[in-house]
């Protein structure tokens, strides 16, 4: 049977009604988020976005990171009643001394554990080192700096292959180049009586050179001529010095050799195009550079004289004081002699100003003097 038209009338006034009844209760989407943020504000839970917005950053917390665990739960802080400030006062004292106390002997346990952990990790062969150091530098030294420890390094790793180097040894560990460190920091020449230089002390030489290099040009100082000069006796030596010197090219020094094995006419247009900050040379061959006005050496800072011996004759000191006289700075000197007699010392002792270090790298006592 079909509806009447009042029951359809009274179906869809009824879902007007409704429809009605719904839209009056509906608020809008912006009051229902201040809603929905005033309960989670109330109830102590908030965005993370919220953090930055109701608090201010500080410099304890600029990032408001104690906002970003919103799992954790607060705890209450319980207040002590009245009738126990009188005990909490007179015994506030006693307390925070106990637990200083117990801190104090948890700290010192925790520093024991480490430090026996430590050496019980650490290799014989580092035991040995760390003993061969302390026996012979003082505490009162400082340690060379991070750069010459890589000029070291560098060098070692270039040097590898070579058999003049010892196997097995780092450069960093070698007592004489520490000793060396400390003459030239402290200002003090050196005498080293062992014999001619290794490939482990021309690798300190440079080094040291390297780093005291670049700390005077950190300084503001500029050098246009050579900072180090490195005088022996052949041209072998002068080879073997300049494969030592050749790696520290790296960090911007360029080593030349000069010697009588090469055409005067050809190391003079190479001086010419090359500025270098070690110069390796014979004493003969320098002199006559000089002579000839082919290079400066009034600036050198470091004078390394190496092959000195009682059989070399006094024509070898001669040309010696010679190329000493072209310097008007006082540079830093180091003579390698072997087999030093008491009537040879006077002549050595005159290629060294003063004061003095006396070094051997045969002996593990360092001899100094100051005369």
């Amino acid at each position: 049977m079909p509806k009447g038209e009042d029951a359809i009338i009274r179906k869809k006034n009824k879902s007007l009604r409704k429809k009605l009844r719904s839209d009056s209760a509906k608020v809008s989407n912006r009051i229902a988020a201040i809603i929905a943020q005033k309960k989670r504000r109330q109830s102590g839970k908030r965005r993370m976005c919220q953090g930055m917005c109701f608090s201010l950053p500080t410099p304890e917390d600029p990032f408001n990171e104690k906002y970003m665990n919103l799992d954790s739960k607060k705890t209450k802080k319980v207040w002590p009643s009245k009738k126990d400030n009188n005990l909490t006062e007179n015994g506030s004292d006693a307390s925070q001394n106990k637990r200083k106390a117990n801190s104090d002997h948890k700290s010192n346990e925790k520093n024991q554990k480490k430090k026996a952990r430590v050496e019980k990790e650490s290799t014989p062969s580092d035991e040995k080192s760390t003993k061969k150091l302390n026996t012979n530098i003082s505490t009162d030294v400082g340690c060379p700096s991070k750069f010459l420890i890589s000029c070291l390094k560098t060098v070692q790793d270039t040097m590898r292959d070579d058999e003049a180097f010892e196997r097995g040894k780092h450069l960093f560990f070698d007592s004489w180049g520490f000793e060396y460190w400390r003459c030239y920091t402290s200002g003090k020449h050196v005498l080293e009586t062992s014999g001619c230089a290794t490939m482990e002390q021309i690798a300190w030489i440079g080094s040291t050179a390297v780093d005291s290099i670049t700390n005077k040009e950190n300084d503001g100082e500029s050098f246009t001529g050579p900072y180090l000069l490195f005088i022996v006796p052949s041209q072998e030596k002068a080879a073997e010095v300049r494969a030592v010197c050749k790696p520290l090219k790296a960090f911007g020094i360029h080593t030349v050799s000069l010697h009588p094995g090469a055409s005067i006419d050809h190391q003079i247009q190479g001086l010419k195009t090359c500025e270098p900050e070690f110069l390796i040379c014979t004493p003969d061959r320098l002199v006559e550079l000089v002579s000839m006005d082919a290079v400066d050496i009034s600036g050198v800072r470091s004078l390394i004289i190496d092959g000195l011996e009682c059989s070399s004759g006094d024509a070898y000191i001669d040309s010696i004081k010679s190329i000493q006289q072209h310097i008007s700075v006082d540079p830093h000197t180091v003579v390698f002699c072997s087999g030093l007699t008491d009537a040879y010392l006077p002549a050595v002792s005159s290629l060294l100003p003063t004061p003095m270090c006396r070094l051997s790298r045969d002996r593990t006592i360092v001899n100094k003097s100051a005369t």
